[in-house]
């Protein structure tokens, strides 16, 4: 199997899919058109961790990474969000998903997302 490096566009396309499970989620449970302030700030705070990740371009899927970047709080967090968006974002944005299956695939990572717990 051909190993590939994580692309910038790979990169942003996880950052989106982590971005709109929350923004899913907030407007769900919150019920709000806009995004409420603690999840614009767990939004800003996923953006930040992934874009100075030490792992640069050699970056693997959040959910496979060894080395966690996040803080414990935030980390548990985001692991519930991603548990509760998971399969209603599955039928909400079917592309979105594809595209992030395959990118998990090109990297040779499984797509399990029953991982999310170690997130």
């Amino acid at each position: 199997m051909i190993e590939q490096i994580n692309s910038p566009a790979s990169q942003q396309r996880e950052l989106d899919t982590a971005k709109a499970m929350i923004r899913l989620y907030c407007k769900t449970l919150h019920r709000g058109s806009v995004i409420c302030p603690e999840c614009e700030g767990l939004s800003d705070y996923v953006e930040s961790r992934m874009t100075t990740c030490r792992l640069g371009n050699e970056k693997p899927n959040c959910l496979q990474c060894q080395s966690h970047c996040y803080q414990s709080a935030k980390r548990l967090h985001l692991t519930h969000i991603m548990r509760w968006t998971a399969p209603k974002f599955s039928w909400r944005s079917p592309l979105q998903v594809l595209k992030f299956k395959l990118d998990c695939l090109r990297r040779g990572e499984s797509v399990d997302t029953s991982r999310a717990s170690q997130l």
